[in-house]
């Protein structure tokens, strides 16, 4: 069985104990109504966290996706404040994400500046000119359709989230992309050894970026989401949403150096996450202390992921041991 297929039962078994653990201490956790009902708060990280596990399955990172949100957002608020249909709005929104994400994915291939530093400067960058926009953050945008609010606090067939769907939706397109694609093939292929699939005719550059463009829609496709469930956009709505996003992939068991996961582990890694927020809350604890719990989980994902690599590592000399012995036979 691969790594990334025991990792993620691993994690599944990890969210049944969560949700046992929040039943037994706060009642009527369970009830399906508002199971349902609590994903409108989370979805937009998911969103997120699915083309996030592209990136660094390639071997990158994105830090500037909360800040891309942010900015996304409140492009959108202007152009519709402006006149603009609210719908065309939102369209153009989501295409502006991916214009910066392909700012993004050409700083880092045409200038060979680290992922980390190139996407933690376009943050801040992106933050910046979604809080000017704003007015330094002290203003909101509101007064959106109802048509558009329905988007996300709406319902299908009356008990199934429309947020959800969508996520649904996007999980299976991203899940056959990366499993049954030479899209998702050359993108393993690159996060294994991006000098082998550069040699071997990959079009390293070209894949990269896309990874980042396609983390720039999914950005923007958020901004709406979450505009439309809280019925405002600011220009810190994307504030901190980079760490949530990170630790939802790596607790979902892409892998922090690249070459493995799979969407099924990100949308375990998703619930987990989401429902363990979901629990504190209804618990009374603050979000400063959520935070504190994101950052354990996160370390804890990641030294996990060291350990394994580490093991993996001893268990290949010892093998190729015994091939030799067993030839010499």
């Amino acid at each position: 069985m691969k790594r990334s297929s025991i990792w993620s039962l691993m994690t599944l078994g990890v969210f049944v104990v969560e949700m046992v653990v929040f039943s037994a201490f706060t009642p009527g956790f369970l009830n399906l109504n508002n199971l349902l009902s609590s994903t409108n708060n989370f979805m937009a990280v998911g969103v997120m966290a699915l083309s996030m596990a592209f990136v660094i399955i390639a071997g990158g990172i994105d830090l500037s996706v909360g800040s891309m949100m942010s900015l996304c957002g409140m492009v959108f608020g202007v152009l519709w404040q402006h006149g603009m249909n609210v719908w065309l709005a939102a369209l153009i929104a989501i295409l502006f994400g991916g214009l910066l994400g392909f700012i993004n994915g050409q700083i880092i291939v045409r200038t060979g500046i680290q992922p980390l530093i190139a996407t933690l400067a376009t943050l801040f960058i992106y933050g910046s000119i979604a809080m000017v926009i704003s007015g330094q953050g002290q203003g909101s945008i509101y007064g959106f359709p109802q048509s558009f609010l329905l988007v996300g606090t709406g319902y299908l067939f009356g008990f199934a989230p429309i947020q959800l769907l969508v996520f649904i939706v996007l999980a299976l397109v991203f899940g056959f992309l990366l499993q049954r694609t030479s899209y998702g093939r050359r993108v393993i292929f690159i996060g294994n050894n991006e000098n082998s699939a550069f040699y071997s005719g990959v079009a390293v550059a070209r894949v990269k970026t896309w990874t980042y463009v396609v983390s720039g829609f999914t950005s923007g496709l958020a901004a709406i989401l979450l505009g439309s469930y809280f019925a405002s956009v600011r220009g810190d709505m994307g504030l901190n949403f980079e760490l949530t996003v990170i630790t939802v992939c790596l607790v979902g068991g892409i892998n922090v150096f690249g070459g493995s996961g799979n969407i099924f582990g990100v949308v375990v890694g998703t619930f987990i996450l989401g429902m363990l927020q979901q629990g504190l809350n209804m618990l009374n604890v603050s979000s400063v202390e959520q935070s504190i719990v994101t950052g354990v989980i996160l370390i804890l994902a990641v030294g996990i992921q060291q350990l394994n690599v580490i093991f993996s590592r001893r268990r290949k000399p010892q093998a190729s041991s015994v091939k030799q012995v067993a030839n010499v036979s």
